[in-house]
């Protein structure tokens, strides 16, 4: 079982009515979160922390271009041949800063001593690629030093399987997992279909990262918060001691500089 198509995706999100519902559906895919971590609000019951950004968790910054693609070089040689000036132009247009739209987002399901912070990663989103991500910007600015999305995950869950079912008749495949809770035996689930909903956007952007954008393990630490591995003290696990890999950005940046329709 494949997964949904990326364009079908942004499409069912872009048919939701409800603009805030919208918006925070926009961004826990373009960001690859956890449904928790954009919520303002705890759901009922819930002991965990609030890990929601607010609209101060955003802001812009420029980065270096992306090297100049071959066909695009070809281009300018060829123009030069005949107009000088307007291959400048085209130099130029490839050549300038990227603006980049930065976002600090909690991590959530890390195991926090009392009264610790959760950690927290920087996402970088070139700004001129993926209309999305202006929208998702402005969308943040406008909450100022309030939460940006003041709702629980079971506010949006109710509003995509009853009021709008905008992921209707969509599924992703669930691999095999040891199921375990305290004090029970621990259960191993087989490969499965599970419809999509709001958890679903983040195992459809996390493989459009490595297979459209050819993202590697460090590149998704940083992106998306997993945890590098610990054992037997690897590098990529003493990276994460030496390193603020959750804020290194700039690695994958220029990876995301491609036009998304």
């Amino acid at each position: 079982m494949s997964l949904p198509e990326v364009a079908e995706i942004r499409k069912r999100i872009e048919s939701c009515e409800q603009e805030d519902i919208r918006m925070y559906l926009k961004s826990v895919y373009l960001f690859g979160a956890r449904a928790v971590e954009l919520c303002g609000k705890r759901c009922s019951g819930e002991k965990e922390l609030v890990y929601g950004p607010k609209g101060t968790d955003a802001w812009t910054t420029k980065t270096e271009p992306p090297d100049i693609p071959s066909k695009d070089l070809a281009k300018i040689l060829i123009t030069a041949l005949s107009d000088k000036d307007e291959a400048l132009k085209m130099v130029d247009r490839l050549t300038k800063d990227v603006p980049v739209a930065l976002f600090k987002i909690k991590i959530a399901k890390q195991k926090l001593d009392e009264g610790e912070d959760a950690p927290h990663r920087i996402i970088g989103l070139p700004l001129e690629y993926d209309a999305w991500v202006k929208e998702v910007y402005d969308y943040f600015k406008q909450a100022g030093e309030d939460y940006v999305f003041p709702f629980n995950r079971a506010y949006v869950w109710g509003y995509i399987s009853h009021k709008q079912r905008i992921f209707k008749g969509l599924t992703y495949r669930i691999k095999k997992y040891n199921y375990l809770r305290t004090g029970q035996p621990v259960y191993k689930i087989l490969p499965h279909p599970r419809q999509v909903k709001i958890h679903g956007l983040r195992h459809i952007r996390t493989d459009e990262l490595i297979s459209k954008y050819h993202f590697d393990g460090f590149d998704m630490v940083a992106f998306v918060g997993w945890k590098l591995s610990a054992k037997g003290k690897s590098a990529p696990a003493m990276a994460d001691v030496y390193a603020e890999i959750r804020e290194a950005w700039h690695r994958y940046i220029k990876k995301l500089c491609k036009v998304t329709t």
